[in-house]
Formats: structure tokens, C-alpha cells, sequence
């Protein structure tokens, strides 16, 4: 008998797993993509909600697994130009300065990776409203199928809320059936939080995965001193990151990175 769950989101505006899962039959049905997760030749298609997030937690393993996918959902310019603070402690004068830049710096970390990007035009949190949840899980629904083949590697959606909503959309698509099974990784930075980590994936279980962390064996390569290199380079591309975020947050990137693979357990996958 499936659990009764009720667990609403700790950030406004986005929905909880539950919900997000419930809202996913709504696309309608759609074929099963295969599960690609267990391949290790698989290529990989990675989501990052901006603009540094999968290389900050994923450039070693992207290292060892090269020919990956980048898509980041949250990387278009406001029409008109802004001036934000976070836009302000990386050092440009405004929105178009610093998403130009940005940009030019992901492309110069996902070579050092391997790796090639994509950019959707959702807009960042600090620039105005969010995009609803169904918006993002159609455009990532709609890049998955062109990159079909590819084991899907998502954020785990810790803290900020465009990681919190970029986490329901995909939890939509695997409640409706559109991804069959997914690795998960840890984003840096907004892991260090204090049980941040522990409390996400908790909430994940009880809303009905069956979570299996990815232990040190899985695509060993991506803690060798190469991989390690690899990715210290391509954090290194992000300078005007590196200095919004400024000196104790960073320490956080060394740190092993971290991953998980995820899949509805049948018996509590939530129903209307």
C-alpha cells in the first residue's frame, strides 16, 4: 500500500516532489526513453541551472566521460539591461555585460571537459519572475529527445530556488514516464550547508524514489589526479564566479564529487 505523503516545498513558488509529480501526468502520456543510467559508455546529457553549475559539480567526472551534452536552463539576457547585486560582485555593469561574459566563460570550461553546450533562454531568479514548472520540464523533455541515447545527469536541487525548480521539472518527467531512471549529482558550493544534502534526499524518498548513491568504484577515473587537474582548469574559466562567490565558499570545490542514480519505486509512486 503506498504511503500517504504530504510535504509541501520549503521554497515559494516551487513545487514539492509530490506535487511536482502530480503535475506531470498532466503533459500526458509519452514512450519511455531507455535506460541509459548503467551504461558507462553512455554519453552523458547534463542539466545545469546556470551557468557553472554542472562543471562546479560534475568537470570530473565530465573529464572521463568526454563528448557530454551541458544544457543550461537558466542562461538567457533580460531584454532590457539590469543591474543586480550578485551581477555587481562578479564585476560587470549590467545583465547583457554579464551574461555575454558568462557565457564565453562556460564555453571555455566545457572545452577543458570535453564537453559542449546548450543554452536555454529561461532567466536567472535575480532578474524577475520564474518560469513555471511545466515550461522547464517541456524544454528539457524536448532536449532530452534530441539527445537521445544520452544518460540524463541532473542536479539534486539544493538551495536556490532555480535549482529547487529545475528538480521539480524533472522529477515531472520521470513521475510521467518521459525518463525512465537518471543520475543525480550534488551541486558544490550549496552543498556545504549544514545536512542540506541529507534532508534533499530524504525528501526525495519519502516522495517515492529508490535513491542508490554512486560510490567511489563507479567511473573511477574521476578521482584521478588527472580528472582532478581537469576540472581545476575548468573552474578556473569562471573568474567572475569565483569572485562574486569570494574565498571560504570556494574550498567547497575540492571536495569529492558526488553522485546518485534515481528511479520511481512502483509500489509508492504517487497517483491524482
Amino acid at each position: 500500500m503506498r504511503r500517504p505523503i504530504q510535504e509541501a516545498s520549503d521554497q515559494p513558488g516551487v513545487p514539492s516532489p509530490v506535487e511536482a509529480c502530480r503535475r506531470g501526468q498532466a503533459s500526458g502520456e509519452a514512450a519511455t526513453l531507455p535506460d541509459t543510467t548503467r551504461d558507462e559508455r553512455a554519453p552523458l546529457f547534463v542539466v545545469s541551472p546556470h551557468l557553472d553549475d554542472a562543471v562546479f559539480g560534475c568537470a570530473a567526472l565530465l573529464a572521463v566521460r568526454p563528448g557530454a551534452v551541458v544544457c543550461t536552463v537558466f542562461a538567457g539576457t533580460p531584454a532590457a539591461p539590469q543591474r543586480q547585486p550578485w551581477d555587481q560582485a562578479a564585476g560587470f555593469a549590467d545583465s547583457t555585460a554579464a551574461m555575454d561574459e558568462r557565457r564565453r566563460e562556460d564555453e571555455r570550461a566545457l572545452a577543458w571537459c570535453a564537453a559542449r553546450g546548450v543554452c536555454l533562454d529561461f532567466l536567472d531568479a535575480q532578474y524577475g519572475a520564474s518560469p513555471e514548472v511545466p515550461a522547464l520540464a517541456e524544454a528539457l523533455a524536448a532536449q532530452l529527445a534530441r539527445h537521445a541515447g544520452a544518460a540524463p545527469l541532473l542536479p539534486l536541487g539544493l538551495r536556490h530556488p532555480d535549482h529547487r525548480r529545475v528538480a521539480a521539472a524533472w522529477l515531472a518527467l520521470l513521475r510521467a514516464g518521459r525518463i525512465g531512471a537518471c543520475l543525480v549529482y550534488e551541486e558544490a558550493i550549496h552543498r556545504a550547508a549544514s545536512d542540506e544534502t541529507r534532508r534533499r534526499l530524504a525528501q526525495l524518498e519519502r516522495a517515492g524514489l529508490g535513491i542508490t548513491p554512486l560510490g567511489v568504484d563507479w567511473c573511477p577515473d574521476r578521482e584521478a589526479r588527472r580528472a582532478r587537474g581537469i576540472k581545476r582548469r575548468a573552474v578556473a574559466a569562471y573568474a567572475s564566479q569565483l569572485r562574486a562567490f569570494g574565498g571560504t565558499p570556494l574550498a567547497d570545490l575540492e571536495r569529492p564529487e558526488r553522485y546518485w542514480r534515481m528511479e520511481w519505486r512502483g509500489a509508492t509512486r504517487c497517483t491524482t
